[in-house]
């Protein structure tokens, strides 16, 4: 987990209160600032970061079904990405394949939206249909995510 507070951690740490509440708690979980936006393609490009979240649920889990996922999975949270993205993991804990978009999980899904479908990604089943429900706490998170990116643009555009 990051040791300061970002514009997205109070989103991400409301995700986790819900997953941990579900008995889906991550084995570990953390905000960052630090990476490249991927999804540049403007004059920012290669210079401006984004805001991000992981969170890991390994082998060991007891909510992850061995047969499924060996090694276990990770669920991802990039802006500006519009939806949440998922993986399963290496035996060396390194993502087995690109991150692939969960469509219905938008990027201000309810936290139990997210608890919903990352039980069904842990056991295999199948995943919630239709679009999660947007949780309206993100208003004020939204806010900040937008201030933190247009001071981000300002400051790679100088």
């Amino acid at each position: 987990m990051t040791r300061r507070t970002l514009p997205h951690s109070p989103y991400i740490t409301a995700v986790v209160t819900a997953l941990t509440a579900a008995g889906l708690e991550p084995t570990e979980w953390w905000t960052d600032d630090s990476n490249l936006d991927r999804y540049r393609e403007d004059d920012l490009d290669g210079v401006a970061v984004m805001l991000d979240a992981v969170l890991v649920w390994d082998e060991e889990h007891p909510a992850l079904d061995g047969q499924v996922h060996r090694h276990g999975i990770a669920l991802l949270w990039d802006h500006p990405a519009d939806a949440w993205m998922w993986a399963e993991r290496a035996s060396n804990g390194h993502l087995v394949r690109d991150p692939e978009l969960l469509p219905a999980l938008g990027r201000w899904s309810h936290p139990a939206a997210v608890a919903d479908t990352v039980r069904a990604l842990l056991t295999g089943a199948p995943r919630p249909t239709g679009h999660a429900p947007y949780w309206h706490e993100a208003d004020p998170v939204r806010v900040a995510v937008a201030a933190w990116a247009a001071a981000e643009d300002a400051q790679g555009a100088s």
